[in-house]
């Protein structure tokens, strides 16, 4: 009988703690938890290393260099505008609790789903956030309303490509690999807590400054690269179905279509192109490189008027557009 009262005064105060916890938890407060490479890096690339802690990235905003591989915002700070908060804190940067309201960011310029050149990899960065969920410093009140956004991928292919020496042979084998990983890692992050999980496609691979052909000539997308970042998203948009009908909610895991979305902004630059001071699209306002970083050296007159910064990412103007053609599905998927 002794022992039965024990268990009865354990279990209520394990039930006067949970009261406390949930009256002070803050319901609904959303937050973005940001995963992937350089597209939605916000800072975690080291300072000392460079890079896009350099000038002349940040010259169009917020006016000096700040981690982002642009000259101002990157696809994580249009996604936090639309959900109303400021962009999140970068993991590297963390310091309070206070830096971690709006959620945080452990997106790598550089990483892919595997290990690249980069040595946080997106099982790596998951990892981080796990161990911040298991020490308490984070956020498990408020995952129920808060939005993980993962842009990865870019650098895997690069990485496999320079490791093949150009070749596609063993390409479709890689591509359902990398996207059985990435799925697996998705599905991941909703376990942690995380209700809605929204996964970018590739982009239009071949029509980035660096793959155009001929080479530095700004003319042509390659459609090689075009036509396997098209396999990639077809199998991708395959296992988030998958992860859905598992799931048994067919809107936990979402597909953000980056392909189409800069497909379309090139082709309205291209229809605006008489307007602009940038005619072409497919140049890029960074055309000098030291080690694929931009230098400020031969940088165009006005990077606002560009739609590439550099050999491999929008520049401001560029992202603004691109997220123009995202917010249909972002009002649709995001918001029911």
């Amino acid at each position: 009988m002794e022992g039965k009262g024990i268990f009865l005064v354990g279990l209520l105060l394990l039930s006067i703690a949970d009261i406390s916890t949930a009256q002070n938890c803050p319901k609904g407060s959303p937050k973005l938890f940001v995963f992937g490479d350089s597209y939605v890096d916000t800072g975690n690339w080291p300072k000392n290393v460079g890079g896009p802690w350099k000038e002349p990235f940040g010259k169009t905003f917020p006016g000096k260099p700040n981690g982002r591989a642009s000259d101002g915002r990157v696809l994580t700070d249009h996604i936090a505008s639309f959900m109303g908060i400021e962009s999140p804190t970068p993991y590297q940067q963390r310091d309070t609790s206070k830096s971690i309201q709006q959620g945080l960011n452990f997106a790598y310029g550089g990483s892919g789903v595997f290990p690249t050149w980069a040595k946080d990899s997106l099982t790596v960065q998951i990892d981080q956030f796990e161990q911040l969920l298991k020490e308490n410093v984070c956020c498990q009140c408020d995952l129920d309303s808060s939005v993980a956004l993962v842009s990865t991928g870019i650098n895997d292919y690069s990485f496999y490509s320079a490791a093949k020496k150009g070749s596609n042979d063993g390409l479709p084998a890689f591509t359902e690999g990398l996207v059985n990983q990435l799925a697996a890692d998705l599905q991941r992050i909703n376990r942690l807590g995380v209700k809605k999980v929204v996964v970018a496609t590739l982009p239009v691979i071949g029509c980035l400054p660096l793959h155009v052909i001929p080479p530095n000539s700004y003319q042509n997308c390659d459609e090689e690269s075009n036509k396997n970042a098209k396999i990639h998203n077809q199998v991708l948009q395959k296992a988030v179905g998958k992860l859905n009908t598992d799931d048994g909610n067919k809107n936990t895991f979402v597909i953000l279509d980056l392909y189409n979305a800069m497909a379309s902004a090139i082709d309205q630059f291209r229809r605006d192109a008489a307007n602009t001071e940038h005619k072409n699209p497919l140049q890029p306002c960074c055309s000098k490189t030291v080690e694929f970083i931009c230098s400020a050296e031969g940088l165009c007159s006005n990077p606002k008027s560009s739609f590439f910064f550099d050999q491999a990412h929008p520049s401001d103007n560029g992202w603004n557009v691109i997220y123009s053609f995202l917010q249909g599905s972002l009002n649709n998927d995001l918001k029911a």
